[in-house]
């Protein structure tokens, strides 16, 4: 299993988005790596569309959508406790067609909304 795979696996079998130092922490107790090992696999796997990172809360989270096109991630982030959940891309990407919006290209975008969840609500 090569250190991407690895990184792949510790976020999937997480039940909360993992900070990149979460991941390095898990990753030590398969072998010894550096950070830098774990921040490659991490933007591999940014690039390959199956993990989405939180600028909000500097966490990465596995995509729950199909990959048999890109989207554009978006993510509801609890203020209180800092659970994160992909939305529906859709949502946003509807919204934005409907406006005319000329300085900037929506084609790739990420939307991050501050929220409170239900188990804190």
């Amino acid at each position: 299993m090569n250190n991407t795979e690895i990184v792949f696996n510790i976020i999937k079998k997480s039940n909360q988005p993992l900070t990149a130092y979460a991941i390095l922490e898990l990753f030590k107790k398969k072998k010894i790596v550096q950070p830098m090992t774990v921040y490659r696999a991490l933007n591999e796997l940014m690039d390959k569309g199956e993990i989405h990172k939180s600028n909000q809360n500097k966490t990465f989270l596995l995509c729950n959508h199909s990959h048999a096109k890109e989207h554009n991630p978006s993510i509801a982030i609890c203020k209180k406790c800092g659970d994160t959940e992909e939305l529906e891309s859709n949502l946003f990407n509807n919204f934005l067609k409907k406006y005319n919006i000329k300085k900037f290209d929506f084609k790739k975008f990420q939307v991050e909304v501050s929220t409170i969840c239900s188990n804190c609500n």
